[in-house]
Formats: structure tokens, sequence, C-alpha cells
């Protein structure tokens, strides 16, 4: 996420009530980009685009979402990967 960003401004409280829905399962982490050296950032998520949504087990990334279109089908599209490839 970043401070700048207008997707990533409207798409955290509802990727925060996502969070709550699943809390019992896994856990949501938000990281500000320009909080964080961009290295660290580069080479642990390897994010191309703003906003970017990755799911991580076991310190792999299983799959990611773009969220460069509209909150209800970014919402819908994480919870679809959630589901898919978080069984647990």
């Amino acid at each position: 996420m970043a401070n700048w960003c207008r997707k990533c401004i409207y798409l955290k409280p509802k990727l925060e009530k996502l969070a709550a829905e699943y809390y019992q399962r896994l856990r949501f982490y938000c990281v500000d980009v320009n909080a964080v050296p961009h290295k660290l950032v580069a080479r642990a998520a390897v994010t191309q685009k703003m906003p970017t949504i990755q799911l991580w087990k076991d310190k792999k990334k299983q799959d990611e979402v773009f969220g460069g279109h509209k909150a209800h089908l970014v919402i819908n599209e994480v919870r679809e990967m959630i589901e898919n490839k978080c069984a647990i």
C-alpha cells in the first residue's frame, strides 16, 4: 500500500473488513512501500503494481491479485484466492 495511491486508500478499509472475516484462518499485513527500504520490498514481494495483494504460505508466495480495478472485484478475487489456495 501507499498513502499516495488512491486505489490503495479506497481498498484498505475493505481489506481490513476481509481480514477480520478471515482472522482465525490467516493474517493480513499492510506494508507501506514508502516506509520500508525499496530493496526490502522488491526482494520480498516483487511488487509490480499498486495495490498488490499477495498470499504467502510457509515463506512462499502462493498467489497475488493486482488491485487496479473496481474494489468489489478485487475483494472477490482476494476471497477466491484465499479459498482456493488456503485450504486449512
